[in-house]
C-alpha cells in the first residue's frame, strides 16, 4: 500500500501532462522587436487569444498537431503547423511587416476614393451580420487592470477617509482575471458562469472583470456598437466621415483592404482609426478604433476575428482600453479577453438571395398574413438592391435600413403573443470560483501577466497571507461604524444597517437646504428618511423634513408614512401632513433657487406663497394592464402671508418688492380650509410585455404608445371647509422615436370647471411657464413667455406642447459646434383661456441634460407679444429644494 499512492500520482500527473501541454513564444517583428497584443488563433479548436505587452503567449493544448495562424494589424500574417507534445520548445515567430499594394485599385471616373465603394457594400451587409448569430457557447479567459497613475490633492483631502479604508494607493495597479462559459442565444440572452475568479482590487470586489462581457458579446455590426459615437458601419456615416483607401493585402486565404476612418468632426460623437475589411464577403477582419470622450478620457477598441465557420468571421480576442485625465486624476483601465468557441450556429448572409414570390396567401387579411406581405415586398427590394454590383451611396444605405426594418417587424410579431420572462443577462458563480490558487492561475492563463500586473498578484498574494494570520487573532475588534454615522448625518448620505434597511439624510450642513424669500426671509432645512423591505415585494418608508423661517421666527416641516407593492396592482399608500409656506403655481412657478438668486442679487422676489397646514392621504394602484388608478383626499388650512423681510445684496435704493399678490385679475384669496379629493384614471396600451412573478412588466422601449388620462378633483364643502368646485380634466402624453437617434414628444391637456362656488386661487389650474432669460427648468413643456401667474384660471382651459429633439438638424450641421455632445429642438407650445384666447410660442433650442440655449417667439389673441433669448442649466433643478415640501 505504501507504494499505491506514489504510483497513482505518477499516472495523474502523467495523465495530465498528455492533456494539457505548453505552447509558449513570442511574437516579433524583423528587427527582432515583441509586437504586442498580437493574435494567436488556433483554427482547430476555434481559440483565439493575444500576446501580452512584451510580444509572449502561451496556450495549455492537449497533446496533438494544430494549425496556428499568427497575425496583427500592420503585419503580415503567419500561418504555422506545429506539433504540440511533452517536450515543447519555445515558438519565435517573426512577422513581417505589411507592405499594402496599391496597383490593383480601380479609381471611379470621378476621382472617387476607393473605400467609399467597399465601405458602401460593407454598410448594406452589416445589419445581416449583425443577425448571423443564432447561438454559441465560448470560453471566455477575461482579464481587466487599474493603474491608478495620480490621485489629485483635493481628492486625497475630500475622500481620505474612503481612500485609507479601500486601501487604494497612487501608482499602484490592481487586476482581476476570470474564467467565464458564456451561452448566446438570439436576439439578446446571455448566460455567463463564472467558473474561477482572482482578483487584487481592493474592498473584495471580485466583479469588475465581468462586466467585459457587455463589450466582448456585442455586436460591431449593430448602429449603436460605439454607444453615443456614429458607427462607421451604420446607414448615414458617409455623413459623419471621410474613408480612405490605404491598400489590399492577403492575409492567410483574406484579401483584406485596409480603410482609414477619418471623422468631419472632434468629440465623442466621432470614432477614427482603422476597418480591415475582407473582399467578397465585406464583413471586419478586424479593427482598431479610438473614440476621444469628454472630460480627459480616451477608449480605444481593438477585435481580431477568425473565421470560426466557413463564411463566419467572429471576434476570437479583444482589447478594451480607457485612458482618463481629469482635474490632476490620472489611471487606465485596460481588458484583454481570450475567446473559445465550444459550439456555435450561425446563419451567414446569402449572397445570392431568392427573389421572393407573393402568393394569394400573402394578400389575405389575418395579421400573419399581413406581416409576411410586408416582410415579401421588402425582400423584392432589397433583391433588387443586392443585384447591383457597385451600389450607390443612397441604395447601400436603402438596404441597409430595409434590412434593418425587417427584423424590427418580425421581432415586434414574435413579441407580440410572446410574454414569457427571460432574463436577458444572468451571472452566476461557480460555488468554487474563489477557491483557486496561484498554481491554477499559471496553468490556465493564456494571456501572459505583464510585469506591473505580476507585481501586484505577488503584492496581493502577500497581503493575503498577513491578514489571513490578523484574522486568527481573536483580540482584533472590527473598526466601529460611528464615525461614518456621525459623517452621514453631517455631511449627507446614506447608512445601511443590513441589506433591508437604509437610513438617509441630506446633511446638517446642506447647502441646498439654504433660501430665501421675502415671506420666510433667510429659510434652512434639512431631511431624515428611513426605508425598509418587508418582503421581496414591499417596502415600508418614512421622512422627516424640518425646517426654520428666520424672518417669520417659526419651524416648518412635513413628516410621511408611506407603503408600497411592488405585485401584481403595484400599489401605492402614503400618509403625509405638514406645515409650511407654498407657492400658489406649485411644482410650475419659481424654482426655490431661481427666487433665491432673483431676490438677493437682483431685489426681485419672484414668488408668491401662502401659508398652509394640511394632512393628506394618497393612492396608487395598476388595477389593470396598463390601466392606472390615482386617488387622494387632502384636508388643509391656508391662510394669507405678508412680506417679513426686506433684505438683499444689491438694488436697496433702486428698488421695491413687490407685494405678495400674484398678478392676475381673476385672483381672489382669503383665510380658509379645504377638504379636497380628487381621482384619476390613465391608461397606456401594452402590447409588449412579459409576466414576471405573475405581474404583467413592459419590454423597455417598444410600447411607444400613447397615455391616456381622466381626472376630477373635488372642492367638499362640508364640516366647516368651505371650497366647493369641480374641475374635470382629459390628456394624452405620446412619445416616440423617429428615425436613428431623434424623438417627438406631445402633450395635449384640457378642463373645465363644471362649479366653481368657491375656488381660491390656490385651487386654480396653473401652468409650467418660465419668464426668465436664465434660470433651472428645462425648456418642455414649459410656457416661456409670460407672468408665472398670468394665465392661473379658474374657467375652461386647453394647453398643448410637441417637441422634436434630434442630433443633428440646423446647427449641429456646422463645423464650429458639431462636435459636441449636443441635441437640437424644435418646439411649439399652446395655451388657450378665455381672457387672451390663443397664447401661441414657436422656440428652438440647442443643448444636453445639463444645459439648454433656446431663442422663443411667442404671440397672444393673433398678435405678436414677445420674443427672447432662453438659457436653461437644468442640471441644478436636480438640487431644488422647496420650502414647506
Amino acid at each position: 500500500m505504501k507504494f499505491l499512492y506514489p504510483v497513482l500520482a505518477f499516472v495523474i500527473l502523467a495523465t495530465c501532462s498528455l492533456k494539457a501541454q505548453v505552447l509558449q513564444g513570442i511574437i516579433t517583428d524583423s528587427q527582432h522587436k515583441p509586437v504586442p497584443f498580437s493574435t494567436v488563433f488556433v483554427k482547430e479548436l476555434s481559440f483565439g487569444t493575444a500576446t501580452n505587452e512584451d510580444g509572449n503567449f502561451e496556450l495549455r493544448l492537449d497533446e496533438g498537431s494544430y494549425t496556428c495562424i499568427f497575425q496583427c494589424m500592420g503585419y503580415q500574417t503567419v500561418s504555422k503547423k506545429i506539433e504540440v507534445h511533452q517536450q515543447n520548445e519555445p515558438q519565435v515567430i517573426v512577422l513581417p511587416d505589411m507592405i499594402y499594394s496599391l496597383k490593383e485599385v480601380e479609381i471611379s471616373d470621378g476621382g472617387e476614393d476607393p473605400a467609399y465603394r467597399i465601405m458602401r457594400r460593407v454598410i448594406r451587409k452589416a445589419p445581416l451580420y449583425a443577425r448571423m448569430v443564432k447561438s454559441y457557447k465560448a470560453e471566455v479567459y477575461i482579464r481587466g487592470s487599474l493603474n491608478i497613475k495620480k490621485i489629485s490633492a483635493l481628492v486625497k483631502w475630500v475622500a481620505r477617509e474612503d481612500l485609507k479604508e479601500s486601501k487604494i494607493k497612487e501608482g499602484k495597479t490592481y487586476l482581476e482575471e476570470s474564467v467565464n462559459e458564456i451561452e448566446f442565444t438570439a436576439p439578446g440572452k446571455t448566460r455567463q458562469k463564472v467558473r474561477s475568479i482572482h482578483s487584487t482590487f481592493p474592498g473584495g470586489n471580485e466583479n469588475r472583470g465581468s462586466g467585459a462581457i457587455g463589450f466582448i458579446s456585442g455586436n460591431i455590426y449593430q448602429p449603436d456598437a460605439f454607444g453615443n459615437a456614429i458607427s462607421p458601419l451604420a446607414p448615414g456615416a458617409f455623413n459623419y466621415y471621410r474613408f480612405r483607401y490605404e491598400g489590399v493585402n492577403t492575409y492567410g486565404d483574406a484579401v483584406v483592404d485596409k480603410i482609414k476612418v477619418i471623422p468631419k468632426g472632434d468629440g465623442p460623437r466621432f470614432v477614427s482609426g482603422y476597418l480591415y475589411i475582407i473582399e467578397g464577403l465585406w464583413c471586419v477582419y478586424s479593427l482598431d478604433i479610438n473614440i476621444n470622450e469628454q472630460l480627459g478620457m480616451t477608449i480605444q477598441l481593438k477585435q481580431s476575428y477568425g473565421e470560426v465557420r466557413e463564411g463566419a468571421w467572429l471576434p476570437v480576442n479583444n482589447r478594451f482600453k480607457i485612458d482618463a485625465d481629469l482635474l490632476g486624476n490620472a489611471g487606465g483601465f485596460v481588458y484583454n479577453t481570450s475567446i473559445r468557441y465550444i459550439s456555435l450556429d450561425v446563419n451567414p448572409p446569402d449572397l445570392k438571395p431568392q427573389r421572393p414570390a407573393v402568393t394569394e396567401k400573402t394578400v389575405s387579411g389575418s395579421k400573419a398574413a399581413r406581416l409576411e406581405a410586408r416582410t415579401a415586398k421588402m425582400d423584392k427590394k432589397a433583391v433588387d438592391l443586392i443585384a447591383i454590383e457597385n451600389p450607390s451611396t443612397s441604395e447601400a444605405y436603402r438596404l441597409a435600413r430595409i434590412n434593418n426594418r425587417k427584423a424590427e417587424l418580425i421581432k415586434k410579431d414574435s413579441l407580440r403573443n410572446h410574454h414569457e420572462y427571460v432574463e436577458n443577462y444572468k451571472t452566476v458563480f461557480d460555488s468554487n470560483a474563489r477557491k483557486t490558487d496561484s498554481v491554477f492561475w499559471n496553468r490556465v492563463r493564456p494571456i501572459p501577466l505583464a510585469a506591473n500586473e505580476l507585481s501586484s498578484v505577488k503584492a496581493f498574494d502577500s497581503l493575503q497571507y498577513k491578514q489571513s494570520a490578523r484574522a486568527a487573532d481573536s483580540t482584533k475588534k472590527a473598526r466601529p461604524a460611528n464615525k461614518r454615522i456621525f459623517n452621514s448625518f453631517l455631511f449627507g448620505g446614506r447608512f445601511e444597517p443590513d441589506t433591508t434597511q437604509f437610513f438617509h439624510t441630506e446633511g446638517l450642513l446642506n447647502p441646498f437646504g439654504l433660501s430665501f424669500n421675502t415671506v420666510d426671509g433667510f429659510a434652512y432645512k434639512m431631511g431624515l428618511s428611513y426605508e425598509r423591505k418587508l418582503h421581496r415585494k414591499a417596502i415600508l418608508n418614512a421622512s422627516f423634513k424640518p425646517g426654520f423661517a428666520f424672518s417669520r421666527n417659526a419651524f416648518f416641516w412635513t413628516a410621511g408614512l408611506g407603503y408600497s407593492s411592488k405585485g401584481r396592482y403595484k400599489n401605492s399608500l402614503r400618509l403625509q401632513s405638514g406645515t409650511g409656506s407654498y407657492d400658489f403655481n406649485n411644482g410650475g412657478g419659481s424654482a426655490l433657487l431661481e427666487n433665491s438668486v432673483a431676490s438677493l442679487f437682483f431685489r426681485q422676489n419672484l414668488m408668491r406663497l401662502y401659508n398652509r397646514d394640511f394632512i393628506e392621504l394618497k393612492h396608487s394602484a395598476e388595477i389593470a394592464s396598463g390601466l392606472k388608478l390615482n386617488s387622494f383626499v387632502m384636508a388643509s388650512e391656508s391662510r394669507k402671508s405678508d412680506n417679513n423681510s426686506d433684505f438683499s445684496f444689491f438694488y436697496n435704493d433702486q428698488r421695491e418688492y413687490k407685494a405678495n399678490i400674484p398678478d392676475n385679475p381673476r385672483y381672489k384669496f382669503n383665510n380658509h380650509r379645504d377638504l379636497v379629493t380628487s381621482i384619476t384614471l390613465a391608461y397606456k396600451p401594452i402590447p409588449y410585455y412579459v409576466i414576471r412573478d405573475g405581474v404583467r412588466v413592459p419590454r423597455p422601449g417598444m410600447n411607444q404608445t400613447p397615455e391616456l388620462s381622466i381626472s376630477w378633483k373635488k372642492g367638499i364643502p362640508a364640516g366647516g371647509f368651505d371650497s366647493d368646485f369641480d374641475l374635470v380634466h382629459l390628456g394624452i402624453d405620446h412619445k416616440f422615436r423617429t428615425g436613428l437617434k431623434g424623438n417627438f414628444r406631445y402633450i395635449i391637456n384640457a378642463g373645465y370647471f363644471l362649479n366653481k362656488k368657491v375656488v381660491y386661487f390656490d385651487n386654480f389650474r396653473h401652468f409650467q411657464v418660465q419668464p426668465l432669460v436664465t434660470g433651472i427648468k428645462n425648456f418642455f413643456p414649459v410656457v416661456q413667455m409670460g407672468d408665472y401667474y398670468r394665465y392661473s384660471t379658474d374657467s375652461y382651459f386647453a394647453e398643448g406642447h410637441v417637441g422634436f429633439r434630434t442630433p443633428n438638424l440646423l446647427l449641429k450641421r456646422l463645423p464650429l459646434i458639431r462636435n459636441r455632445l449636443w441635441e437640437e429642438s424644435l418646439l411649439l407650445n399652446y395655451l388657450y383661456i378665455p381672457e387672451y384666447k390663443h397664447c401661441v410660442e414657436f422656440g428652438y433650442g440647442i443643448g444636453n441634460d445639463f444645459y439648454n440655449i433656446g431663442f422663443f417667439a411667442g404671440f397672444e389673441k393673433d398678435r405678436f407679444r414677445s420674443a427672447g433669448l432662453r438659457i436653461s442649466f437644468s442640471i441644478f433643478s436636480q438640487n431644488e429644494i422647496v420650502v414647506g415640501m
